[in-house]
């Protein structure tokens, strides 16, 4: 299941990029041709992201034409 190791990737990127600040969303890009199942993808990020800054973050999946697979944005908690 190769979804595993995308949702890993993905949730390393977030963690680097979020700095340590809670994400409340995040929103991929995934090509038709890029054999990911989102509902794969989705319970995998669930899985890896338990104890991350993404813990609980929402996985807007949107499909595009190709095989590309793109983290679009991220959803930042605000500071307080």
């Amino acid at each position: 299941m190769h979804e595993l190791a995308v949702a890993e990737s993905l949730v390393g990127m977030i963690a680097e990029t979020a700095a340590g600040r809670r994400v409340v969303k995040v929103t991929l890009e995934v090509g038709d041709l890029s054999c990911v199942s989102v509902e794969a993808l989705s319970f995998s990020f669930g899985l890896v992201s338990e104890g991350t800054a993404a813990q609980g973050a929402e996985l807007d999946v949107r499909r595009t034409a190709g095989d590309a697979l793109n983290l679009k944005s991220m959803e930042l908690e605000e500071s307080r």
